[in-house]
């Protein structure tokens, strides 16, 4: 890390994994189900396009950060480019995509928690969500560093499950292609490599340094694309057929490892605990400072939404991951690749700049809003 640092300098590095820690989240336990679903040429193929694209939209989006001044969340600079209009419906999509992203994070908390403590997963999301609508209370600022710890924590599991699993995997399993479940990966995949809200606090992180801005969003995303690669190699080659939604039931099975179940779960609740906190405290504030509700009413929306949702019977964790990746983050892809057009009318000079031909642009947005399309 030495090395690094003195070559690159402290902030950037804070900047780059402050976006590592915000992509590498629950999403990273759906992909190898997916993968195994569509089969693994297919989907990494896929997984590969995704990647590059949302690479692409990442940087516009530091771009466009940079040429703007004062209020930088995404609902602000719609207003900014595109009009109130959009700024509202900006709004709705990042609210709705936001309870469905806490809506994944209970039922992923609830399955995990199941998986550790034998009770029914109904049970278990009630429990996980009653602490996480109570720990939401407390002070942002102790969780200011969480995703970083938690990230890093995964990091280094990934790493260690494939060096000693490694001689479990069965190569058969990458075999095999189903066309009726080519596109299941889409919004998995988007949901999983997605971490663009984040890139405003990189700005403040880099400082004087905001030249470094591009390469800190590559690093940043590039990182969580390798190490998910590295995870559904694994849990995929050892679990083939077996592969579940939430990747540990099916890869302590195949293992018929009960202490693999037990780290899996214990890896995949503090995991999703920690992405949780975080995002539902964002999400709280989000209510609080922008849409100007009071404290309590902010609190009991964050947790009262996707709670409802919960007890609806949305309890799907591919097909809410699905939807959430695909609709929500897929519409946010084709409002950033809109002021992208507007902001370079600013007379701010930003450090770097993205150029895309005009036929680029339409394929882009063609791919999300087809992808959306597809998944709903």
């Amino acid at each position: 890390m030495t090395i690094f640092a003195n070559k690159h300098g402290k902030n950037f590095w804070l900047a780059t994994l402050s976006l590592v820690g915000t992509t590498i989240g629950a999403g990273i336990f759906s992909l190898p189900y997916v993968f195994a679903k569509a089969g693994f040429f297919a989907a990494l193929a896929e997984f590969v396009i995704l990647v590059f694209i949302v690479l692409i939209i990442q940087q516009i989006l530091g771009e466009i950060t940079l040429r703007a001044s004062g209020h930088k969340r995404l609902v602000g600079l719609a207003s900014e480019y595109l009009g109130g209009a959009w700024g509202k419906l900006v709004t709705v999509s990042v609210l709705l995509g936001g309870i469905g992203v806490m809506l994944i994070y209970i039922i992923f908390g609830g399955r995990f928690f199941s998986l550790l403590t034998g009770l029914n997963e109904f049970l278990s999301a009630a429990i996980f969500f009653a602490v996480w609508f109570l720990a939401i209370l407390l002070p942002p600022k102790i969780f200011g560093k969480t995703e970083f710890y938690i990230s890093s924590i995964m990091i280094l599991a990934v790493v260690a499950i494939l060096i000693f699993n490694f001689g479990y995997i069965d190569w058969n399993n990458f075999r095999g292609f189903n066309m009726k479940n080519i596109l299941l990966p889409y919004g998995v995949i988007l949901f999983a490599i997605t971490g663009y809200t984040v890139i405003p606090k990189m700005e403040d992180l880099l400082g004087a340094e905001k030249h470094k801005l591009k390469k800190a969003i590559q690093y940043g995303t590039l990182i969580p694309a390798m190490v998910y690669l590295a995870f559904v190699f694994v849990i995929l080659g050892v679990s083939g057929q077996m592969t579940s939604p939430d990747a540990v039931l099916g890869f302590s099975q195949a293992l018929n490892s009960r202490w693999m179940m037990f780290f899996g779960s214990l890896l995949g609740l503090f995991a999703v605990a920690g992405a949780a906190l975080s995002y539902g405290v964002y999400f709280r504030e989000t209510l609080w400072y922008d849409l100007k509700l009071s404290r309590l009413s902010a609190w009991a929306l964050t947790g009262l939404m996707p709670l409802l949702l919960f007890l609806l019977g949305a309890r799907d964790i591919i097909s809410t991951v699905n939807i959430v990746g695909a609709v929500f983050f897929g519409f946010q892809v084709v409002v950033i690749l809109m002021m992208h057009k507007k902001s370079q009318k600013s007379e701010i000079q930003p450090a770097y700049k993205i150029s895309l031909s005009k036929p680029f642009y339409y394929i882009i947005g063609a791919i999300a809003i087809l992808g959306a399309i597809s998944s709903l």
